[in-house]
């Protein structure tokens, strides 16, 4: 799977509790696009964002979006080669001008601010996914404290001096020999 390729593929789903102005304001800024582009973006046509990404990068631009508040689809390259082939529509992509590459990785602001989405880091501030960050210092367990349950009384126990025996000595008996001399052997 390390050399699993995929395409990023963005069909106008957002993030559940996402602003529409917000996610594409948000997605203007990302991919450095106007108003008109983005728009382009929420046609309800499967808009391939980028085309053979390896798996960091999917996994990057995955994140990156869903901060934004757009879901987006990873299509492995072999399966996704014959969807999109199959499919009676052209697939549009997002173009810069003429001379500009054809695809933009998302970029980061220049806020200096970093936020980690799993293992990428991922720039920018305002998350709008499920989670948040707590502030510094903040408690972070919000289980009910209880408080422990006392010490056990221990004044009536006293400790041995060191090098003491411990334990109950036993009496030593000497063995006793049974007499025997009133018994004699006969012969039969």
């Amino acid at each position: 799977m390390a050399d699993a390729r995929f395409h990023i593929v963005f069909a106008g789903q957002l993030v559940k509790g996402s602003d529409l102005a917000t996610v594409k304001s948000n997605l203007g800024k990302i991919f450095k696009m106007d108003a008109a582009r983005v728009e382009k973006l929420f046609s309800g046509q499967p808009v391939v964002l980028k085309k053979d990404a390896d798996q960091a990068t999917a996994m990057k631009f995955r994140a990156v979006l869903k901060q934004a508040g757009a879901e987006c689809e990873l299509r492995p390259v072999a399966a996704s080669d014959q969807t999109l082939a199959n499919s009676s529509a052209p697939v549009p992509e997002p173009r810069a001008a003429s001379a500009a590459p054809e695809t933009r990785e998302p970029t980061e602001p220049a806020s200096g601010e970093l936020e980690t989405v799993g293992t990428i880091r991922t720039g920018g501030t305002g998350f709008s996914g499920a989670y948040s960050v707590a502030e510094v210092g903040a408690e972070m367990d919000n289980r009910e404290k209880v408080a422990p349950p006392p010490a056990p009384d221990v004044g009536h126990l006293t400790m041995a001096q060191p090098g003491e025996v411990l334990g109950q000595k036993k009496e030593e008996k000497t063995p006793v020999a049974p007499d025997i001399s009133h018994l004699s052997l006969k012969d039969d």
